[in-house]
């Protein structure tokens, strides 16, 4: 699914009460317009109300991200923002499944708003928008790295994969949210330090364990959170051309594609050429260098098919390692040492 639109004219720091997240802004609005229909002016000015006192304060919704910011709560979640009589906005589709949504909404940015050790806030990283509708598995895990307690994940056994793991006893270090899917890293009671895809034990789910754990010695959330690609020294440099009327809106300097995104080089416009022209051909360059992994190399793709893209390379990096290798590293437990 395409995610061009812009977020507010201000983007928040992660995590941060005094500005709003950007789940708490999609939050207030979602909450804002159950109650009643609202015109945008009536909309902004309860936004400088509510934000007064604050580090964003006597900063307005600009009506252009305004609207940006409605198309991604019905590609995010599902949630129609329509305009009426009055020229009011009012949500469409307030039915009881979004009355459930919109309590699950509220209670994930109660729980981003209430962490107070920031144990969860080192240890969560999220590549891409929440996914929110999730089921109870990601929730254990989140309560199990903020109180540092085991989970125990677990399958029922599949007759086609008899190899494939059963039962892990999991200390999380970290969860991350890639391409659409839950990994934790942690290390298990079974195999040591893995990368393990929540997808996998959607069946037998996660459950928190009264067995608490310690990080291993030497612990760094920034060598952790770069395992999920990977455990290898090999880098592979590789260079996309995405092809778009206005590349600028899509903000790649400050959303990156990969987080080893190396840096973005704009068309420039030639001299002569005609404003059609240039429109017509405009594109973006956006430089990588990844680990060479089929984990590393599928998530930059995934987030490239999003767009109209061209690999420069010579030779298409994609084409590196096997479907299998590629499901393998993607879809089931990844043992990364034998330490952890």
């Amino acid at each position: 699914m395409k995610r061009s639109f812009i977020p507010f004219c201000y983007l928040c720091r992660k995590y941060n009460i005094s500005i709003m997240t950007l789940l708490a802004k999609y939050i207030w609005l979602i909450k804002l317009l159950q109650k009643k229909s609202m015109t945008f002016e009536e909309i902004n000015e309860k936004w400088l109300r509510d934000r007064e006192g604050t580090e964003d304060k006597n900063i307005p919704i600009c009506k252009r991200t305004f609207h940006n910011h409605i198309k991604a709560i019905h590609e995010e979640y599902g949630i129609d923002i329509e305009c009426g009589s009055g020229y009011k906005y009012h949500i469409a589709n307030l039915d009881k499944e979004v009355l459930t949504k919109i309590g699950l909404l509220s209670t994930l940015n109660t729980l981003n708003e209430t962490i107070t050790d920031k144990q969860l806030n080192k240890n969560l990283f999220v590549g891409d928008y929440f996914d929110l509708f999730r089921e109870q598995r990601v929730m254990a895990v989140m309560d199990a790295i903020k109180t540092m307690h085991k989970v125990k994940l677990a399958i029922f056994k599949n007759v086609n994969n008899p190899d494939k793991y059963q039962v892990l006893n999991v200390a999380p270090y970290q969860l991350h949210y890639i391409c659409s899917q839950w990994y934790v890293i942690g290390k298990t009671d079974e195999f040591g330090l893995m990368r393990i895809p929540l997808l996998y034990y959607k069946r037998g789910g996660a459950k928190i364990t009264n067995v608490s754990y310690k990080h291993s010695a030497g612990y760094s959330t920034r060598e952790y959170q770069n395992m999920i690609y990977g455990m290898t020294s090999e880098r592979i440099h590789i260079a996309a051309k995405i092809k778009n009327y206005n590349p600028q809106e899509l903000n790649l300097d400050n959303n990156p594609l990969s987080p080893f995104q190396l840096g973005v080089e704009y068309r420039h416009r030639k001299e002569g050429e005609s404003t059609i022209d240039y429109i017509a051909s405009n594109y973006v360059i956006v430089r990588f260098e990844l680990p060479k992994t089929p984990f590393a190399l599928f998530t930059l793709k995934s987030k490239l098919e999003k767009y109209r893209y061209e690999i420069l390379n010579i030779t298409n990096p994609f084409t590196l390692f096997t479907e299998e290798q590629y499901n393998n590293e993607v879809y089931y437990p990844v043992v990364l040492s034998a330490k952890g």
